[in-house]
């Protein structure tokens, strides 16, 4: 199932102020591990999905690599292709690349796949258009975290997993869902309405499983030590708890 029409709405029509917001997230956890697990792509030719403003595009063709980057929202994929002209972007579907079997050493995609409900069609044509031996690295939600349940107030946002048990009358209260699978429909920076999808990681694991890629790393990403001068919060929560989930095929 493609991305949820509201989500690429929401991208259209708010690029610049998603792109000044991406943050600490992005620059001081998910794209450092992501990077280092990559290592040397000089000479790789590289499938970027959901490549937004070709963040990740400038950083590969700066070390060497041909990089084709595709995204599902014309607004990010005009950015792109005037911020990082040496690659070739397009306006398209993830589940629905075009591109020739055994094209890419590497396919990567970051954030990206929690938009979408199963990723059997995905993984389909990923393996399609790998070489033999070429890596599909990618990240996404990590269930544990994004299956908590979310209360916002005017000065918190408290995130709760887990549950309270009254030992008198044996009443419990239950916070969050990690076990069940759910469409949420969020909101982000006060303003960002998005839709994506929960799915324990028993669902993750079973889609690339089936998928005929082999797993060879699952990575769940430590900050920056960097980030704990910078940004001490954000350090100390993403230091103890899980934000993000990468995994690491090769066909």
């Amino acid at each position: 199932m493609p991305t949820d029409k509201r989500t690429v709405e929401a991208y259209n029509k708010n690029a610049k102020k998603w792109l000044e917001r991406k943050g600490f997230g992005h620059s001081h956890l998910e794209k450092p591990a992501m990077y280092a697990a990559l290592g040397d792509v000089k000479g790789k030719r590289i499938l970027c999905l959901g490549c937004g403003a070709g963040e990740e595009c400038a950083y590969f063709v700066a070390r060497g690599a041909t990089v084709v980057g595709v995204d599902i929202s014309k607004s990010l994929i005009e950015k792109a292709r005037h911020d990082v002209p040496e690659a070739v972007f397009h306006v398209m579907d993830i589940e629905k690349i075009p591109f020739p079997q055994s094209s890419f050493d590497i396919v990567y995609s970051s954030l990206v796949l929690h938009y979408l409900k199963d990723w059997t069609l995905v993984l389909e044509k990923v393996r399609s258009v790998l070489r033999p031996k070429g890596i599909f690295l990618f990240s996404t939600h990590h269930p544990a975290y994004w299956g908590a349940e979310k209360i916002e107030t005017k000065d918190t946002v408290s995130i709760f997993l887990g549950f309270s048990r009254n030992r008198r009358t044996k009443r419990i209260v239950v916070s969050g869902d990690y076990i069940h699978a759910r469409k949420i429909h969020d909101v982000w920076n006060g303003d960002f309405h998005v839709t994506y999808y929960h799915r324990p990681l028993s669902h993750l694991l079973r889609d690339i499983i089936n998928s005929g890629l082999k797993l060879v790393d699952c990575i769940e990403p430590r900050p920056l030590l960097s980030a704990k001068k910078l940004n001490p919060s954000f350090f100390e929560q993403t230091d103890k708890l899980p934000l993000f989930i990468i995994f690491k095929l090769v066909k």
